[in-house]
């Protein structure tokens, strides 16, 4: 039967219907106990996605295209500069500007600065001036961000010279109409305007460093000027800058294939809690940021409480405080979660190219109140999450470790994974330096670190009735390798996923409930590249049992309170895959745990990766354990709707030939999954989105159909949004 136009287009609308009250009821019916999310498949670098039909990347400020994204990494030893210096070194302004020069000329990418400003451009060079060397302090130096301790801390704000450097090079290469260096510094308000102290004597603007051969931005934007070309130059300090409030574009952060349960407390920041709706009201964003035709990123390397801060935690100045007036400021990010909140803010308009320097630089408790650190590089892209990670590398920290870059790289903004980008210039093992990380609340034995880094994604069994962790609740402990949906005792394994500020924290009370004298199982995998001695950094409360690769290596029934990395075990890491078990037993209150695999600094082990049994994209996962099914059938397709990756889960009534496939509604195969002879159980599948022929296939409805042996079939609708 050959349908018509008109039949076809209905039966769409139908199944639209179908699938969108499906997930309604999915979302809006009884209160989930588990989260999942397709963050383990990052998008790749060609992808720019859509979520609920809005585009995640502004049309005309960063398209992603074919292939690698080109790191340029320059430091002032390159034997290639006419002045090399040690990368320590004191350095004059020439110096700097031949090593920014440098780098910006080795991108030729096709999207080099030069290529992605367009003549008439309105650019816009988000700078970080938090504070300034006139801001004194109501009491001396004693009060200042800028000057405490008796000492300057120039690390804290984007090198001048820097600023000067790169605006020079636009005002040589491109034809832009304007070039604003724009910030909005919550504790540099302009001279003569609302906010500034009566004990300051400079503003942002006005003053001068000599650490930037004392260059001042009144300063760059006259001799820029005095160029007699066609672009103008100017600051525009943003707390003054007139604000509109839109929704964040996309939406925020935690609807990139991320569903959030609805109990209280769950996944606190990215809904509005109890209630599991989700988070838009958006942010007030100054004009000039939302209406600029390109944004140019040029942060300072500094260390924070949530790792590193670069390009993307940079737009946090464009939340200006000033300019909201009483209650809406810079804390108004931290509505969605911090990091959470910058990646959404870099949303409205994200970095058509990033430019980081670490000439001066702060480590240790930073941004504000950290040590001043010397480090002469220039890294620079215009894929904004590969400049931060590759930042952050830079800075010693491990990439994988930073939520907010997991978060953009989820949205479709840019390429985390080092693998994937080409390098020029110099190396990044070249330039990296082990920055002293910040303290987090609960560190132990004066170990500095920070929130983030530990094992975010868990399956989650119970709770079991008894505090004794030595009691055996499930078969089989030792070798356990459930899969999400698999039985426990009375209940299943369900997925749990902690996303933003303590990431780390697996909550287990807010989930398995405040009882006293219960437990809980929680297990992950780990997978190296190579076998490698670690630590196991452990945080928990009240008692806890480690069951690692079968063995128990870790044993507490002393009743404690929660502290980050609070014992530290010695592991021996296997190539390939690792089996992780905690048990966790309370006796009352609230009960949560956290497990970091890091090396003696206390970053993630290199060449690592935590995954559910499941979750390797193409591969095919038999679940063993329980009774065979009764008959065959597609089980799941989580998450539905989708944005990156969905997991198929089916069940095989007797061994055979299964046929497994994607087809749209045409009723043409899309992708073929499985056409291969498989045993009784249960399976499991993942689909990226991509066709047989590897090109990505369009936002609408597709059929996933399973074909099994016997004749029998099983099809379900899917969602994908791009």
């Amino acid at each position: 039967m050959i349908w018509s136009r008109s039949r076809r287009i209905r039966a769409l609308l139908a199944v639209l219907v179908i699938v969108i009250i499906g997930v309604d009821l999915s979302t809006n019916g009884a209160p989930k106990t588990f989260v999942i999310t397709s963050l383990k498949s990052q998008p790749s670098v060609d992808e720019p996605l859509q979520v609920d039909g809005l585009p995640l990347l502004r049309p005309g400020t960063l398209t992603l295209g074919e292939g690698r994204p080109v790191v340029a990494v320059v430091a002032s030893d390159d034997p290639a500069l006419s002045q090399p210096a040690p990368i320590d070194a004191s350095l004059s302004y020439e110096q700097v500007d031949d090593i920014v020069r440098r780098a910006l000329d080795l991108d030729r990418s096709g999207r080099s600065l030069r290529d992605v400003i367009a003549p008439g451009d309105r650019v816009l060079i988000k700078v970080n001036s938090v504070s300034n060397r006139g801001d004194l302090g109501s009491q001396g130096d004693c009060c200042s961000r800028y000057t405490h301790d008796g000492t300057e801390h120039p690390g804290q704000i984007t090198d001048l010279r820097v600023v000067k450097s790169v605006v020079d090079y636009l005002l040589d290469h491109t034809q832009a109409a304007t070039i604003h260096i724009a910030e909005g510094g919550s504790g540099s308000p302009a001279r003569g305007k609302r906010g500034f102290p009566s004990y300051a004597t400079d503003d942002s603007w006005s003053a001068s460093y000599p650490e930037f051969a004392d260059l001042s931005y009144e300063r760059i934007v006259a001799e820029a000027n005095a160029r007699g070309l066609a672009t103008i130059v100017d600051t525009l300090d943003l707390n003054y800058a007139p604000y509109r409030r839109e929704p964040i574009p996309g939406g925020p952060v935690s609807r990139t294939g991320v569903t959030r349960s609805t109990y209280q407390g769950a996944q606190y920041g990215f809904h509005i809690d109890g209630t599991g709706d989700f988070r838009n009201e958006g942010f007030f964003v100054p004009e000039a940021v939302l209406d600029a035709d390109k944004i140019i990123s040029v942060p300072a390397m500094k260390t924070t409480i949530f790792g590193a801060t670069l390009g993307i935690k940079n737009y946090v100045g464009t939340l200006a405080p000033l300019a909201y007036g009483t209650g809406i400021g810079k804390g108004a990010h931290a509505a969605n979660n911090p990091e959470q909140g910058y990646v959404d803010l870099f949303s409205y308009n994200p970095a058509a190219y990033t430019v980081i320097e670490g000439f001066w630089s702060t480590e240790g408790n930073g941004p504000q109140r950290g040590d001043n650190v010397q480090h002469n590089v220039i890294i620079a892209s215009a894929d904004p999450v590969a400049a931060d990670a590759v930042g952050s590398f830079a800075m010693g920290f491990n990439p994988l470790d930073l939520e907010h870059l997991h978060l953009a790289a989820a949205k479709g903004l840019g390429t985390l994974d080092m693998r994937r980008m080409t390098f020029v210039g110099q190396p990044p093992e070249h330039v990296r330096r082990d920055f002293v990380k910040s303290e987090a609340v609960g560190a132990a034995e004066g170990r500095t670190m920070f929130y983030g880094r530990g094992i975010r994604r868990w399956l989650l069994a119970g709770p079991f009735p008894g505090m004794d962790i030595e009691l055996r609740r499930l078969p089989n402990e030792e070798s356990l390798r459930p899969i999400a949906g698999a039985p426990a005792g009375d209940g299943s394994w369900e997925i749990v996923e902690h996303l933003g500020y303590s990431a780390e924290r697996l909550q287990i009370s807010e989930i398995h409930g405040t009882a006293s004298d219960i437990q809980s199982m929680a297990f992950t995998l780990v997978d190296s590249r190579q076998a490698q001695e670690g630590f196991l950094w452990l945080g928990f409360d009240d008692v806890v049992k480690v069951i690692w690769n079968g063995e128990t290596i870790f044993t507490d029934n002393v009743r404690r309170n929660y502290h980050l990395a609070d014992v530290q075990i010695p592991i021996h890491v296997l190539q390939g895959e690792n089996r992780l078990l905690l048990k966790v037993g309370k006796g009352s209150g609230r009960s949560s745990a956290s497990a970091h695999i890091v090396d003696v600094d206390g970053d993630r082990l290199p060449g690592i990766a935590f995954r559910l049994p499941g979750e390797i994209p193409t591969a095919i996962e038999q679940v063993a354990d329980g009774p065979q099914p009764q008959q065959s059938a597609l089980v799941n397709l989580y998450p539905n709707p989708f944005n990156s990756a969905t997991q198929i889960r089916f069940e095989l009534a007797r061994n055979g030939k299964v046929d497994l496939a994607v087809w749209d509604v045409l009723g043409r195969r899309v992708k073929t999954l499985v056409t291969s002879a498989l045993p009784a159980g249960m399976h499991q599948i993942a689909w990226d989105g991509r066709a047989d022929d590897g090109g990505i296939t369009a936002t609408g409805v597709y059929w996933v159909r399973l074909q099994t042996p016997g004749g029998l079939t099983s099809t379900r609708p899917i969602t994908l949004l791009r």
